[in-house]
C-alpha cells in the first residue's frame, strides 16, 4: 500500500489501527499524534515516522502538505520465524530462576 495525500492547511488525516505504516511528508509540515502516546510529533517536508502503535494515530497540517502512507511488505513466514526465535533466545537475554 501506498497512498498520496494533498492537505491543505487544518485538514486532518485520520489513521485507524496503522502500526508500522511509515508516515512521510514531502512538503509542508504536519502535526502527528498516536494513540495511547504522549508525545506529540511535528515532521517537515522529508521526515518521516514510522507508527509504533495500533490505535488512532491523527495528522494535521499545519500548511498546505503532501503526505505519503506506505504500508511495510509483509515478512516471509521464515523471516518472521526467524525473528520470533531470535526475540525469545536473544543473547542479551539473562536467564530466569526458573530455569536455574
Amino acid at each position: 500500500m501506498n497512498n498520496e495525500y494533498t492537505m491543505t492547511r487544518g485538514s486532518v488525516l485520520r489513521i485507524e489501527d496503522g502500526q508500522d505504516l511509515v508516515v512521510h511528508v514531502r512538503e509542508g509540515s504536519l502535526w502527528l499524534t498516536q494513540e495511547r502516546d504522549r508525545r506529540d510529533r511535528y515532521l517537515r517536508a522529508g521526515e518521516w515516522f514510522r507508527l509504533d502503535r495500533d490505535g488512532v494515530a491523527i495528522a494535521q497540517a499545519t500548511r498546505r502538505s503532501t503526505v505519503t502512507l506506505t504500508a511495510p511488505e509483509r515478512a516471509s513466514l521464515a523471516a518472521r520465524v526467524r525473528r520470533l526465535w531470535a526475540g525469545l533466545f536473544a543473547p542479551h537475554a539473562r536467564p530466569t530462576t526458573a530455569s536455574l
